[in-house]
């Protein structure tokens, strides 16, 4: 799990602004993926999307 600083870029994996939260995860088979969790301005955000990480 990583924490990612609040910054005013759009630059988490999902398109928000600010700060974000990535669980990097893999099924057996061998898949990677990351779940994400953001907040702007009250609106929570969740996605699951393809990761390079391991």
């Amino acid at each position: 799990m990583t924490v990612f600083p609040d910054r005013d870029d759009y630059d988490s994996p999902i398109g928000t602004r600010g700060g974000y939260v990535q669980v990097d995860l893999q099924c057996p088979v061998g898949h990677r993926f990351a779940l994400i969790v953001a907040n702007h301005k009250g609106a929570e955000f969740v996605a699951v999307v393809p990761s390079s990480a391991g």
